[in-house]
C-alpha cells in the first residue's frame, strides 16, 4: 500500500514539473517575441538619409599659367637641321628664363589635304609665374619669336590665365574641407530637427574643388596677350554624406 502511494505521489510530482516546465518555456518565448518585436520597431524607425553637401570659399589666384606651343607642317629634309638648331636655342632661352618647362619637340606623320603623307612637328611649354614676372615672360616670348622668325616652326600663343600654386591649392583644399565639415555638422542638426530624431554622420566622401584651366588664344598671334587681374574667385567643393537618424 505504501509503495502504491509513493508511486501515485511521484506521478503527480512529475506532472507538476512538466506543466511548470511548459509554462516557463511559453514565458521565455513570449519574452523573446517581445524583444524581437521591439528590435523590429527600432529598426523600422531608423532612417538612412543621403545628402550632397556643398561649400565654397573665396580665394585669390597667386600665379599665372600659360601653355605656348609650336608647330610646323610639311617638313622637308632640308628643314630638319634648322629646326634642330632653333629648338636648341629655344631650350636655352627657356632654361635661362626659368619661368617655363618643356620645349622638346616631336615629329609625326599626317595626311595633308592632297592625301599626301607629310611630316609635322609639335611642341609645348608649360609656364607658371607670379604677377611681377609678366614682363619676364613676355621677354621670353619675344626672344623665341625673334629666334624662329626665319623658321618653318610657328609659335601658337596661349592665353594667360589666373591659377593657384601648389602651396595655395593645398591651402584652398584644407579650407574647403573645413567649410564642408561645418556644412556637414549643420546638415545633421537640421535633419535631426526636421525628423525629430538624432541624426549622426555615417559616411562622408569628399569631391574635388573647382579650378581654372588655360584657354588657347587665336592661332598665330604675334602681339603679347595681356594677363587678367588676379581677382578673388569662388571655389566650390562637394561631399556625399550618409546620415543615420534614430
Amino acid at each position: 500500500m505504501k509503495n502504491f502511494l509513493f508511486t501515485i505521489l511521484g506521478g503527480i510530482l512529475a506532472l507538476i514539473v512538466f506543466v511548470l516546465g511548459s509554462l516557463f518555456g511559453e514565458f521565455v518565448n513570449v519574452i523573446k517575441g517581445s524583444q524581437s518585436s521591439q528590435s523590429s520597431q527600432i529598426s523600422s524607425s531608423e532612417l538612412v538619409i543621403n545628402e550632397q553637401i556643398s561649400a565654397s570659399i573665396e580665394a585669390t589666384p597667386d600665379i599665372y599659367i600659360s601653355y605656348p606651343s609650336f608647330y610646323a607642317k610639311n617638313i622637308s629634309d632640308d628643314d630638319k637641321s634648322m629646326i634642330n638648331a632653333h629648338f636648341s636655342g629655344i631650350l636655352t632661352l627657356v632654361k635661362e628664363n626659368e619661368l617655363c618647362t618643356g620645349g622638346a619637340y616631336q615629329t609625326y606623320n599626317e595626311i595633308n589635304k592632297e592625301g599626301v603623307n607629310t611630316l609635322s612637328l609639335g611642341s609645348q611649354l608649360a609656364c607658371k609665374f607670379s604677377a611681377n614676372k609678366l614682363e619676364q615672360y613676355n621677354k621670353l616670348i619675344a626672344d623665341i619669336e625673334n629666334l624662329i622668325k626665319s623658321s618653318v616652326v610657328k609659335l601658337h600663343l596661349s592665353a594667360i590665365n589666373p591659377a593657384f600654386s601648389a602651396e595655395a591649392e593645398a591651402k584652398n583644399q584644407s579650407e574647403l574641407k573645413s567649410a564642408l565639415s561645418t556644412a556637414v555638422t549643420n546638415a545633421a542638426q537640421n535633419l535631426s530637427s526636421d525628423f525629430n530624431k538624432t541624426c549622426t554622420l555615417s559616411e562622408l566622401n569628399f569631391g574635388g574643388a573647382s579650378y581654372y584651366h588655360a584657354r588657347l588664344a587665336n592661332d598665330g598671334a604675334t602681339a603679347k596677350i595681356s594677363a587678367p587681374e588676379l581677382k578673388s574667385k569662388s571655389l566650390k567643393a562637394s561631399a556625399d554624406a550618409k546620415y543615420i537618424c534614430k
